[in-house]
């Protein structure tokens, strides 16, 4: 850990073997504590991996003990088909998420950085949407000096090489994205996971400071 936080930075991203947690270590963090459903093929002096299933943490998920941290980014998602089912997919993007969360809080964190979705709202008739959105709204009233949230729509990612089962469905959007790019407003285009990260650490690094405020929202170009 950072023996002096103001001239060194330790930071815990969740879940580390997601598509977006893969992209970014900048060379201030001076420890990196890795929440994840695998701990992922690599080392490095600076991480610290930690496994953690949250497919089965149930409605009040168990995030372990973190020594201090400064920053969180929580990049954890399922979709209900993997998860089984609505309640489950709940316990993985919404409980997890503010477990995750809370977890880095009590541990020093004061900035957190976040991967939701594209159309969040937590008033959505939607169910994925509305999820998303709860996850917001209940981060916004943690009180991180500084919360960024990325909302990129479909993501770009090798999910092969993270050990994960390709989606049919999501590779053909992936292709038609691809086809329709130049013609898809900003907003809508499909993002490399790498990109969204580099952007999701670009901001929470930003802040807090006179002028930035307590929370972004980064959409289309904000995540290039």
């Amino acid at each position: 850990m950072a023996a002096d936080p103001s001239a060194a930075k330790s930071t815990t991203p969740s879940n580390a073997s997601a598509a977006p947690g893969n992209g970014a270590l900048p060379p201030e963090v001076h420890a990196l504590h890795a929440l994840g459903r695998r701990t992922p093929d690599m080392s490095h002096p600076r991480l610290h991996l930690h496994a953690v299933d949250f497919a089965v943490l149930g409605a009040k998920p168990v995030v372990p003990a973190l020594p201090h941290v400064d920053d969180v980014y929580i990049t954890l998602g399922t979709t209900i088909k993997a998860a089984g089912s609505q309640d489950a997919f709940r316990a993985v993007d919404l409980d997890a998420v503010i477990a995750t969360a809370r977890t880095a809080l009590a541990a020093g964190a004061t900035r957190c950085g976040v991967v939701t979705a594209m159309g969040a709202d937590a008033h959505s008739k939607i169910f994925y949407n509305r999820v998303k959105g709860e996850v917001e709204q209940v981060l916004k009233s943690l009180g991180f000096a500084t919360l960024v949230i990325a909302r990129p729509s479909l993501l770009l990612g090798e999910r092969e090489a993270l050990g994960q089962a390709p989606r049919a469905a999501e590779s053909f959007s992936i292709q038609a994205f691809k086809w329709f790019d130049p013609v898809i407003p900003a907003n809508y285009r499909a993002r490399p996971g790498a990109d969204v990260a580099r952007a999701l650490v670009r901001a929470v690094q930003a802040g807090p400071h006179e002028g930035v405020p307590q929370v972004r929202v980064l959409m289309g170009r904000g995540l290039e």
